[in-house]
């Protein structure tokens, strides 16, 4: 078995980055790891494989995330950037594409994330988010093309 500081260092930034990806926000993203690493360290001793610490990593992420988009503080509570755009830009330091992505729908920035960032193949997207493979793939082309759009205008 691998330790769990090992595990934390090879995985903290896919984790991270999935969040951002999904969430818009640093500071949210970054309770979402902590959230993420203290479930696995809970739960480490039911990790049977490399494989499965990594998809159990994504679905966990992704469950956070929707939990903290859906909590009672960010539904009452406004924050002092309202506009996430803002937020995204003073952020990225004006990356075009990630912006670009940021534009997009939280399932479709997700899809893009795993299929790019974490090279996932069309069929293990499908299984982690529990869609069709010709869904993903349906998705991955649009967005594609809706990205190239963007960019363009930009």
């Amino acid at each position: 078995m691998i330790e769990f500081d090992n595990i934390y260092e090879q995985y903290k930034n896919m984790v991270y980055h999935l969040a951002i990806s999904y969430l818009k926000n640093p500071i949210d993203a970054e309770d979402i790891v902590q959230n993420v690493f203290l479930k696995l360290h809970k739960n480490l001793k039911k990790i049977t494989s490399e494989e499965y610490l990594k998809n159990w990593l994504i679905k966990v992420t992704i469950n956070e995330c929707k939990t903290n988009l859906f909590s009672y503080y960010k539904r009452k509570v406004r924050l002092f950037i309202n506009n996430e755009e803002e937020s995204i830009k003073a952020n990225s330091h004006n990356n075009d594409v990630l912006h670009s992505i940021f534009l997009l729908p939280k399932q479709d920035r997700l899809i893009i994330h795993l299929y790019y960032y974490e090279n996932y193949k069309v069929k293990e997207i499908a299984n982690i988010l529990n869609m069709k493979e010709t869904t993903v793939k349906q998705r991955l082309f649009r967005n594609r093309e809706k990205l190239k759009d963007i960019l363009k205008e930009e």
